[in-house]
């Protein structure tokens, strides 16, 4: 299926320049946090500054982590521009909604899909015993 048929030329751009601004911000906080993360294994730190420093960059590092994934969906989402998938629902091939794609221009599913993938996550996760049920 041709994007033309679903979305202007404009709209494309304006999802494309959105997408490249979100790439620029999330490489560039990715470089910040990986200099702050280099600079405190720098400073001398005594037992309790190390348990705190610690903590503080096990939070870097998970908010790291989120970022590159993020990062990994905006980059498909440019590619998929690229290549004239872009907007089209992985799951049922329908168009997504523009609204749904200005709010979230890396968008892979349509909003229908995407809450039944919600539901069936949620359905799964209260189908699983709780960590402690086991002892009860």
């Amino acid at each position: 299926m041709s994007q033309n048929d679903d979305y202007s030329d404009e709209f494309l751009e304006e999802m494309r320049l959105a997408l490249q601004a979100q790439r620029q911000d999330l490489v560039r906080s990715n470089n910040l946090t990986r200099n702050e993360l280099r600079d405190n294994d720098r400073e001398p730190r005594d037992s309790i500054d190390e348990s705190t420093d610690e903590q503080g960059n096990a939070t870097e590092l998970r908010l790291q982590d989120r970022e590159r994934i993020l990062l990994t969906k905006v980059n498909d989402a440019i590619f998929r521009l690229d290549t004239g998938e872009y907007g089209y629902c992985d799951e049922c091939g329908d168009p997504i909604g523009k609204p749904r794609l200005r709010a979230r221009p890396m968008a892979e599913l349509c909003i229908e899909c995407k809450e039944d993938q919600e539901r069936e996550e949620r359905r799964q996760h209260a189908s699983r015993p709780g960590m402690f049920s086991a002892l009860e």
